[in-house]
């Protein structure tokens, strides 16, 4: 949580200091798009909140499955809210890619769930269909809207939130900051805040429901295969048959 907390305010300060021009920070409040990057920002960390106590309770592969499939959330929305067109081909290949989200994680991180928790991966489905769509959303309700100063927003918000969560913990003794969680925040900001940046970009430019399911599919092969070759996990057959189907759901979303 602490390393969390630093990444979220290393990429507001990203964000920032990333203009040619100088911004004031009373100018930010004045923006139309202001209230839905901070439900954006809220979405964020909450979400990984949940992430992390999902992955506790009902381990990691029902968690993983979980946020990927939340993908339906973002081709609904792009249907029925921007009425964005469905091909044959593109129904194929996102109803491929849930059935990879779940090859791919299956065996994997699996632990015996209690039927208390089960709400928790409901949570991740929606917290994550939430924050792609509100990206998505304040690009086609606001399209004059900065990027970089959404962004700003957004994670200025979700480390305000992180930094209420770090003290009540370390008031608690639950955990306690050190050098390493400084560090590991700093260099993970470099990621975040650049991984969303082009995550925001690619939302902009492409349809969600065409966007989001590549995005995820693309997401699982390049974990699952960085694992097997740099962290020495194992693949069982039916995880590498969800690899394939990975990249077939892409090609087939991609094409249509």
């Amino acid at each position: 949580m602490p390393a969390i907390t630093v990444n979220y305010l290393m990429a507001s300060g990203f964000g920032y200091f990333s203009r040619y021009e100088t911004v004031t920070a009373d100018s930010y409040f004045h923006q139309p798009w202001l209230i839905m990057a901070i439900f954006t920002g809220m979405a964020f960390i909450v979400t990984f909140v949940f992430f992390a106590i999902s992955t506790q309770k009902v381990g990691v592969a029902m968690t993983v499955v979980s946020g990927k499939m939340s993908v339906v959330l973002s081709v609904a929305v792009g249907v029925v809210l921007l009425a964005e067109p469905m091909s044959f081909l593109q129904i194929s290949g996102i109803i491929t890619a849930l059935a990879a989200f779940y090859l791919t994680n299956k065996g994997r991180g699996e632990v015996q769930v209690e039927k208390k928790y089960l709400y928790l991966p409901l949570l991740i489905f929606f917290g994550t269909g939430a924050n792609d769509s509100l990206m998505k959303l304040s690009g086609v309700y606001y399209p004059d809207r900065d990027p970089i100063q959404f962004l700003t927003v957004t994670f200025f918000t979700a480390f305000m939130i992180g930094i209420g969560l770090v003290v009540f913990g370390v008031s608690r003794n639950s955990f306690k900051i050190t050098f390493k969680d400084i560090l590991a925040g700093v260099l993970l900001s470099i990621v975040n805040w650049y991984s969303t940046y082009f995550f925001i970009k690619g939302l902009y430019i492409l349809p969600i429901s065409v966007f989001v399911p590549v995005f995820n599919a693309a997401l699982v092969f390049i974990a699952a295969v960085s694992g097997y070759f740099f962290f020495d996990e194992k693949l069982l057959m039916i995880n590498r048959i969800g690899i394939v189907l990975a990249v077939l759901a892409i090609a087939a979303i991609a094409f249509s």
